[in-house]
């Protein structure tokens, strides 16, 4: 009895799939291709090498585009919003950086950007030493010891971070 009963199950397995057996195998086979492209992009991802930052190209590309050109009003030519100017220095700096910074050296009136007449935060400078040290695969950090006739003798530390496939500067701190 037992197996009349056994028999009748599988053929009514049988049966019911029968009728869907090519979406069936469709669907084994896109699943068995997501699951292979899942283990090729992992292997991938463990293979890339990611490349130490390029400190002082980002350091200065952020510099560059932090200093606008203006009028004699000091309105900003390039551009016509914080937001706009925001997710240009968003292309190398993180959004909180990239925020802090436009709110402290920008505001916006009667329609336009205009730049606020200010000295610069104290910066890196490229032609003096510095350490960088490896935080984690995906972080770096410079440290340098400097001094400017404006700011005297100061530490600054840039925090460099691997994200969306390239290098951007996720903050600074400076003593």
């Amino acid at each position: 009895m037992k197996r009349y009963i056994s028999f009748i199950v599988m053929a009514g397995m049988l049966s019911i799939t029968a009728g869907c057996g090519s979406d069936v195998g469709k669907l084994a086979k896109n699943h068995s291709e997501i699951v292979l492209a899942s283990i090729d992009n992992k292997a991938e991802a463990k293979t890339t090498a990611i490349e130490k930052p390029d400190v002082e190209k980002l350091s200065n590309e952020l510099m560059n585009r932090i200093i606008q050109n203006t009028n004699q009003n000091f309105q900003v030519e390039n551009f016509n919003t914080k937001e706009e100017l925001n997710k240009h220095l968003q292309e190398v700096a993180s959004e909180d950086l990239a925020t802090n910074i436009t709110n402290t050296y920008y505001q916006e009136r009667e329609g336009s950007l205009y730049l606020i007449p200010t000295e610069l935060f104290p910066w890196m400078n490229g032609e003096e030493p510095y350490e960088l040290n490896q935080l984690n695969k995906f972080e770096y950090q410079l440290v340098q010891e400097t001094e400017s006739d404006l700011y005297g003798t100061y530490t600054i530390e840039i925090n460099f971070l691997y994200e969306n496939n390239h290098w951007i500067i996720e903050n600074f701190k400076i003593k």
